[in-house]
């Protein structure tokens, strides 16, 4: 159980690297977010199968991330059809 733990701190570790040395795209971005919170719901369900026994919690944590990944893809969808990339970069600059 140890060493699950310590896989998924690892796996944690190399998810937040990788959110922040992609931030180029935003379509990189969101699949990061997105494996960060696949990790996350893991150690959520991993504490309350050992101590709290309460799944409701897992259930509300995963209609945020449905919620928060819609909103990220329109975004970029919306993004895509007003600029013609994703780069965040060009949004700074298309700025008034």
């Amino acid at each position: 159980m140890n060493l699950f733990i310590l896989v998924l701190m690892f796996m944690l570790f190399s998810g937040v690297l990788f959110y922040i040395f992609n931030f180029n795209h935003l379509l990189m971005m969101l699949l990061g977010l997105e494996y960060l919170l696949l990790i996350l719901s893991l150690l959520f369900l991993l504490n309350l199968m050992m101590f709290i026994k309460q799944y409701i919690l897992l259930l509300v944590f995963f209609i945020f991330c449905i919620s928060e990944s819609v909103l990220g893809l329109t975004i970029l969808i919306l993004m895509v059809r007003m600029y013609g990339n994703d780069y965040l970069k060009s949004l700074m600059v298309l700025q008034c």
